[in-house]
């Protein structure tokens, strides 16, 4: 990874030959997108996805609007959806489910994790019948995330349940005064890693909160 990625949180996207750059929506934005797709199971409404993608693509809209085809179009922004309003991964997974490129077959790998059972770690040769779950040997099983890595991986749901304690701390540790307005003046990346940092951190109240159930 170069230093421009670094520096650059925006989303890139190889799209027909070339990069799309797609820059981060204001914090403000990141936050209402991370709740109405908490608060529909992430489907938003046609009218409301189409004006959603239009706000997020900005002036690129009328840019890839007169060079893709409408269906392609929307597939670039439900994509920058999925990125800044889900995680990376998500988005990662719908654009290539998108794309034209050939899909390879799927690989019937018995050493494959799952494949036995749904918790099946993978491993070694099946012993006897499938149907018994044994093997000559297992995979080693994944270890059970500590604290400190589920609050890594904390859902917005958690956030936004411990948002009292999100706008305290924000202004305790960082100076930053949720309702100043500067949440539509930073991007969407600066307050994530924020928030991120906050749940990391012991002491904070956001940290307490997270761990809190999972202490008991």
């Amino acid at each position: 990874m170069s230093v421009d990625d670094l520096l650059d949180p925006a989303l890139v996207l190889p799209v027909r030959g070339r990069g799309v750059r797609i820059p981060p929506p204001t914090a403000w934005e990141g936050l209402r997108l991370h709740r109405r797709l908490l608060d529909l199971d992430g489907a938003l409404p046609a009218d409301e996805e189409y004006a959603t993608i239009r706000l997020i693509l900005g002036d690129l809209w009328d840019t890839l609007a007169a060079e893709l085809p409408e269906a392609e179009l929307l597939h670039v922004g439900r994509t920058a959806i999925l990125h800044y309003g889900g995680s990376g991964e998500l988005a990662a997974a719908h654009w290539h489910l998108g794309t034209t490129e050939a899909t390879p077959e799927p690989v019937d790998d018995e050493s494959a994790p799952g494949y036995l059972w749904p918790g099946d770690p993978g491993g070694g040769p099946i012993v006897g019948d499938p149907a018994n779950c044994m093997r000559e040997w297992f995979n080693d099983a994944p270890k059970k995330p500590t604290a400190a890595q589920s609050a890594l991986s904390l859902s917005w749901r958690d956030v936004f349940a411990c948002w009292d304690e999100v706008d305290l701390d924000l202004h305790d540790v960082y100076g930053v005064d949720v309702a100043s307005g500067v949440l539509r003046r930073r991007p969407w990346p600066w307050l994530e890693k924020r928030i991120r940092d906050l749940a990391m951190t012991p002491g904070t109240r956001l940290n307490r909160a997270i761990l809190a159930p999972l202490r008991m």
